[in-house]
């Protein structure tokens, strides 16, 4: 695993319920210097940020049981105090869907129509700013 050009191994935790996506975000990100694990459930990243407050969460809106918008509320309402980026990951345009987050505490959106291999570069520019 590479050395992040500005951060010191920066956490990531992807959370999204297809394992082959999740599994792809791992590869692309540890190679890009980030320290990152994968939930593939809202229960399971609520469990891992309880744990260990990542810097940044990358977080579908659309899963089974606990969607995204829930598990973003949560995590605000867990640690008030701490504020990681929360990044909405999602296939899901609607305004509705990102007023929602928003009010759920979202930091901002990344479309999952975004090439997989742009998410380093757009990660390392929310985390850039608390460096």
């Amino acid at each position: 695993m590479g050395t992040h050009p500005l951060l010191n191994e920066p956490k990531i935790l992807v959370v999204d319920d297809e394992q082959s996506l999740v599994n792809l975000c791992l590869l692309i990100l540890e190679q890009a210097g980030y320290k990152v694990r994968g939930a593939l459930s809202g229960k399971q990243a609520l469990q891992m940020v309880g744990d260990e407050m990542p810097d940044l969460i990358l977080l579908d809106v659309m899963m089974p049981g606990m969607d995204g918008i829930e598990v973003c509320r949560r995590i605000r309402e867990l640690v008030p105090e701490q504020r990681p980026y929360i990044l909405m990951y999602t296939a899901d345009d609607r305004q509705y869907t990102k007023t929602e987050s928003i009010n759920a505490g979202a930091t901002d959106f990344i479309s999952k129509d975004t090439p997989i291999f742009d998410l380093p570069g757009k990660i390392q520019n929310y985390l850039r700013s608390t460096a």
